[in-house]
């Protein structure tokens, strides 16, 4: 059987031009991390960074940030899924719905 993955829609409202960050926790410890799937002529990824916070040999969990901005007005969907390298699904899922206005 299949496992299930439950997501929460967390909402962020921007203009269009205007920058945004998504921040959440990360544990990379067993080789994970959240990769983007978003409409690309919507949002544009600005930058994309990880910062570990606990300097332990066997830990590796830290802050991950992305920055976008909207270039076009409308409701759009970034889902942040938590891959291993060696696995075709997905652990983890975080969605993010963008409501971007006109400037």
């Amino acid at each position: 059987m299949a496992q299930q993955i439950q997501h929460e829609l967390k909402k962020i409202q921007v203009k269009v031009g205007e920058p945004f960050k998504v921040r959440f926790w990360e544990d990379r410890t067993r080789g994970s991390r959240y990769v983007p799937t978003y409409d690309t002529a919507a949002l544009k990824a600005l930058s994309d960074e990880y910062e570990r916070t606990r300097h332990v040999r066997t830990n590796d969990i830290g802050m991950h940030s992305f920055e976008f901005v909207a270039t076009q007005p409308g409701n759009h969907i970034i889902e942040f899924e938590c891959r291993y390298g060696w696995k075709f699904s997905a652990e983890d899922r975080l969605v993010y719905e963008i409501e971007v206005k006109a400037p």
